[in-house]
């Protein structure tokens, strides 16, 4: 039905019973007729300046197809529209740790800062406020894709009047004075947009040149002991068993394995087709499209994205560089000890490594050597291993997976902040080093004397690089607690592959690296 600038879609409803009604009728005899309803389904339109608004009455949201909506319309108008300082709501989502989702709520205005918005990795999805009455828009915004107002009209030329307010909210630039941070990154929904980087990846993986493309099972890589490793699958259905099992394999082993032919066969179509298994003891299995196991970085119509565990997100330029250069100027080169066997507990590693160091000190709570050794009353861990010769507290992962990393760094920020924060705990950490022979940290305790390291080793044929994600949460975490706090921190990433060490610990001819300024041995 058309009017002036208006056209109604809509659909004929039909009475229907609910489930529940004919649990009723066997019961107590009762006629389904009594509960009969019908739900209505309704899209009104309108043409403002060349772009197509959709209003959807009862059900008619059933009517749309989403994935031609413009992303993120009504959190854009929303932010505009919202006073900084009356946000009723948000709903936030992280990137890494399977995309966690989180709502906030106020019972009065608060800001962002209030909310205790991680800037550097939130992801803002959706946000409810009240409103100027200038705007003439009602009391409150409510924004995600979609924009709902509360303003009611009793006409189509109120309503055409409040649609060209809100197109004009969605225009302005005005929050990036206050909510710039929200294009940093955000999570790509429109399906069009995503089926395009999809072709994209299926083309990558067919030419075989796998540039920027990683190998990161979800899954904590080294903890769980019953796990063989890996075995790739093709859309041909091929047995596992005739498969090559890798304990953790890179884009080039999965290359090599499914081989040239199989993998020209590759196509945005048959995709999901194409999997990864990981095989564990007494012949179980678990397993998860190849896609979902892969980080990459690309460019799609000028601009960046990454794929992570399966999603993907657009990112700014800005944003992407910054990181990238905070994180690569912390980037050390660095020679550990090969772990003794191929298949070993981190915390074995550990004490490996502590075992190394002429100066080392067991901290890794997972070992039975160092149980005993938590601080405070949550039992926190100061680090992995603790190097007194050199004053640096090194944490270590195995594994490159963006859960794994984040909580790597995660425990390094905790620790560092604490130990020079609470003198008790500082005290405990004291009362270990003594035990082992060591010599206690000074009670005015300096960060700037000392270095945190981060470890993840990684498998001899993977590349050392990691997620971009884990970037941002090293970037928020070392920049806003340990480098403020004057730490000297840095990053290794350990390939665990056979070669000679330097045993000479604890002498001039020492094998030493600098970081920044300070020095840790190995």
């Amino acid at each position: 039905v058309v009017k002036d600038d208006f056209v109604v879609y809509y659909k004929k409803s039909n009475k229907n019973s609910p489930d529940w009604a004919y649990f009723l009728n066997e019961q107590f005899e009762v006629s389904t007729k009594n509960f009969e309803n019908s739900s209505s389904f309704a899209v009104l339109t309108i043409v403002v300046k060349e772009r197509l608004f959709a209003i959807p009455l009862g059900m008619g949201i059933h009517l749309l197809d989403m994935t031609k909506m413009e992303y993120n319309f009504g959190l854009r108008a929303a932010i505009n529209g919202i006073p900084k300082t009356e946000i009723r709501q948000i709903d936030t989502t992280k990137p890494d740790l399977d995309s966690q989702k989180t709502r906030k709520m106020a019972v009065k205005g608060t800001t962002p800062e209030d909310f205790e918005i991680n800037k550097e990795k939130d992801i803002l999805r959706g946000i409810v406020g009240k409103i100027s009455a200038d705007l003439n828009l009602g009391e409150v915004l409510e924004g995600r894709d979609s924009l709902r107002v509360t303003k009611g009209t009793d006409s189509l030329l109120k309503l055409a009047g409040i649609v060209k307010v809100a197109y004009k909210l969605y225009q302005s630039t005005a929050y990036q004075k206050d909510y710039k941070w929200i294009d940093n990154m955000a999570l790509v929904r429109d399906k069009s947009k995503i089926e395009a980087l999809q072709k994209l990846l299926a083309k990558e993986l067919k030419l075989g040149k796998l540039d920027e493309l990683y190998f990161i099972p979800p899954v904590f890589f080294g903890e769980d002991l019953e796990s063989l490793g890996f075995k790739f699958s093709t859309g041909d259905r091929t047995r596992l068993s005739s498969k090559e099992t890798y304990e953790m394999p890179s884009m080039i082993d999965w290359k090599k394995e499914i081989g040239k032919d199989e993998r020209k066969k590759i196509t945005f179509e048959n995709l999901d087709s194409f999997k990864v298994h990981e095989i564990k003891e007494g012949d179980r299995e678990r397993s998860w499209p190849l896609y979902r196991c892969l980080s990459w970085e690309t460019f799609y119509n000028g601009q960046k994205y990454i794929l992570s565990e399966g999603s993907w997100y657009e990112i700014s330029t800005s944003f992407y560089n910054e990181v990238n250069s905070y994180f690569n100027a912390r980037v050390v080169l660095n020679t550990f000890p090969t772990p003794s066997k191929s298949k070993i507990k981190e915390s074995d590693y550990n004490k490996e490594l502590s075992e190394g160091l002429a100066q080392g000190h067991l901290f890794d709570l997972g070992h039975a050597d160092a149980r005993g050794r938590s601080l405070g009353r949550d039992r926190n861990e100061a680090c992995d291993v603790f190097d007194a010769g050199s004053n640096t507290f090194i944490h270590v992962k195995i594994g490159k997976s963006s859960s794994n990393l984040s909580h790597l760094f995660a425990q390094g920020g905790y620790s560092g902040v604490i130990l020079k924060q609470d003198d008790k705990i500082l005290d405990e950490f004291n009362k270990h080093l003594v035990a082992d022979n060591g010599i206690a940290l000074p009670k005015q305790y300096q960060p700037n004397d000392y270095t945190v390291l981060f470890v993840s080793v990684i498998g001899k044929s993977q590349k050392k690089d990691i997620p971009f994600f884990s970037k941002v949460t090293f970037y928020n975490i070392v920049r806003k607690s340990l480098d403020y706090g004057g730490y000297k921190c840095g990053f290794c990433c350990h390939k665990s592959i056979k070669q000679l060490f330097c045993n000479n610990y604890g002498n001039s001819q020492n094998c030493l690296n600098t970081i920044h300024g300070g020095y840790f041995f190995l």
